[in-house]
């Protein structure tokens, strides 16, 4: 019985069909991926280096091809337009270092476990299929290096993960239109070592690592022989920046200090602390009424307010500008945001602040088919209009 079933499975697999000879990956020539999957002859050699010449990426669209539409960016501005973009005349390209949209306002609740972190983050392929089934419209995840508006093309080099792992690999993309929705970055300030010791929250991954580290100062907090300063520092929380993102997370983990640590860490629950610093007033361009709410409730749940700036940041303390030291054993900075290195290298006017300069049509006039939406850009003075406040969501 057993070598009757053998026989029918060899009879099934000689008569299977060929391979197919569609290129899979856009990037690597067809007689590449057919020498190791394929029976098929190679070409001449001549055919073979014409075809290995060309440029990695995807080249100029021809006469009946849908026009392409790149989009830089995979944030909010970025993810609308892809949403609201007829696939059936355009194709579209994205190029982002993340392949998900991040819902950032509430970023703050997965970092205390309110909220899980897939709740906050949607796929690019769910906001725009087209980008994982149609065949003229990819995701890349990758950075944009460079834009040739000449040549019509962007310059791009995909993410890796560290050190150890493969050298970058570069490629071109020529557009029909190009939207740049880069957003934006933290501000540091040039404060010393802010970048090295310090946590933003703008990514899933900063939240992941506020979390990690939350914990973990909680677990080592309670291990016999820690001396009461030391205890006191890995529970004490600053946040530096009073704006939305850093009065929300205050709150936030105000909440979870009353209602999860005083239960579940009783042994150390005397000892955390959260303190908010911020140089000027907490939500400074909110309204007043809502500026004196938010300091009675953060004053009400036990978050200390701090007015001073920063001017050194050390891995288990900051120094203010009154000379005073305040240990930490979690910092999260959110003092603002301002322009990426590659918005500043771009060539081309700049609105009040270095966002990139639009026009009324959200067009760059100093170049053909490009546009810029999103944290990344601003209105000309030219135009009258006033500069869109960051996160405009």
């Amino acid at each position: 019985m057993t070598m009757a079933w053998f026989r029918n499975l060899k009879k099934l697999s000689l008569t299977k069909p060929p391979l197919r000879s569609t290129n899979p990956h856009p990037f690597l020539p067809s007689t590449f991926l057919l020498s190791h999957f394929s029976s098929h002859p190679i070409p001449d050699a001549a055919a073979e280096a014409a075809e290995l010449s060309r440029p990695p990426g995807l080249g100029p669209t021809v006469s009946g091809e849908k026009p392409r539409v790149v989009v830089l960016g995979s944030g909010w501005a970025g993810c609308r337009l892809m949403k609201g973009l007829d696939t059936s005349i355009y194709d579209v390209v994205c190029v982002s270092p993340r392949n998900h949209m991040v819902f950032t306002p509430l970023l703050a609740s997965t970092c205390v476990g309110t909220l899980e972190f897939r709740s906050v983050a949607e796929p690019i392929g769910r906001i725009q299929p087209s980008i994982s089934r149609e065949p003229g419209s990819y995701f890349f995840l990758a950075n944009c290096t460079s834009v040739n508006t000449d040549e019509h093309s962007v310059q791009c080099e995909t993410v890796t993960d560290g050190l150890n792992t493969l050298k970058p690999w570069r490629f071109k993309l020529s557009y029909d239109k190009l939207i740049i929705a880069l957003g934006s970055q933290p501000l540091t300030f040039g404060i010393h070592g802010v970048k090295e010791h310090a946590i933003f929250l703008r990514e899933v991954y900063h939240a992941q690592e506020i979390r990690r580290k939350l914990l973990l100062n909680l677990m080592l907090s309670d291990v016999p022989g820690i001396s009461v300063e030391e205890k006191r520092r890995l529970l004490h929380c600053v946040v530096v920046g009073g704006g939305p993102t850093g009065v929300e997370f205050s709150g936030e983990l105000s909440d979870f200090i009353i209602k999860d640590v005083t239960q579940r860490y009783a042994h150390v629950k005397d000892y955390i602390q959260v303190t908010l610093i911020e140089a000027n007033e907490i939500l400074s361009s909110f309204d007043d009424r809502l500026r004196h709410y938010a300091t009675k409730q953060l004053t009400k749940s036990g978050v200390q307010l701090v007015r001073g700036i920063v001017k050194d940041v050390k891995p288990q303390s900051i120094i203010l500008n009154d000379g005073s030291e305040v240990p930490y054993g979690l910092l999260v900075w959110s003092t603002g945001v301002g322009p990426s290195p590659f918005v500043n290298s771009l060539e081309v006017p700049k609105s009040p602040g270095g966002r990139i300069g639009i026009d009324e049509w959200l067009r760059v006039p100093a170049v053909e088919d490009v546009f810029a939406i999103g944290d990344c850009s601003g209105f000309l003075e030219s135009t009258g209009k006033q500069v869109l406040p960051a996160l405009a969501q």
